[in-house]
């Protein structure tokens, strides 16, 4: 929690600006996906937050606290709130396995023994916003976020189809020519899920599923 905070603090300053999209509609959608049912019945602690990112684009970021990022730029892309959800619950998927967590301290292990060890963790946690803006998900982890969001969906009556498309979207929307890139545009530094062909597919195929 603690380092997930000062890494909030840090794109705050350095990256995002306040959201620009109406507050009734943050709400709403914050509320609706709080209200949704976890595919295996335990909830999972997160909060929803939005940001303005023109240099960033559109994306959306879980932190290892289970504070979800969501970008106007992303929402900008969306036709309806229920795109925005298939989003969410990807990112929950992410929390819901800790690979935010794993990611820092399997790129840092030794680092992150010896803070801990010698009690200085506000060393660690000077490394850990320029650690999460480099993280790129392994094709493991994307894939265990794609199933946690797909059964997600279907536990509220949606189709995996609906992040199927979000990912074509976002990969779109970063350069990424009919989404089967698995190289990220320069500027989407913020992507550490790019959304390839392989798990687009995928997920159309859950979805049209009987």
């Amino acid at each position: 929690a603690k380092l997930s905070e000062q890494t909030m603090e840090f794109l705050d300053r350095a990256v995002f600006e306040p959201s620009e999209q109406p507050p009734e509609r943050r709400e709403r959608i914050a509320r609706i996906f709080r209200e949704l049912k976890p595919p295996d019945g335990t909830p999972v602690a997160h909060e929803v937050v939005f940001r303005a990112a023109p240099r960033v684009g559109a994306n959306a970021l879980a932190l290892p606290s289970g504070k979800i990022i969501v970008t106007d730029e992303l929402m900008a892309l969306t036709e309806n709130d229920d795109e925005i959800l298939s989003v969410l619950t990807h990112e929950l998927g992410h929390v819901q396995e800790r690979h935010g967590l794993r990611l820092l301290v399997e790129g840092s292990i030794v680092g992150f023994a010896l803070t801990w060890y010698l009690g200085d963790v506000s060393s660690l946690a000077a490394s850990v916003p320029a650690a999460l803006l480099q993280a790129r998900f392994s094709r493991d982890h994307e894939r265990a976020a794609d199933a946690y969001g797909a059964r997600m969906l279907e536990a509220n009556g949606m189709s995996p189809a609906l992040l199927a498309g979000m990912l074509e979207k976002l990969g779109k929307s970063h350069g990424q020519s009919g989404a089967a890139s698995d190289k990220a545009s320069i500027n989407d530094y913020l992507a550490s899920h790019p959304a390839t062909r392989e798990r687009i597919e995928a997920l159309r195929r859950k979805g049209s599923a009987p």
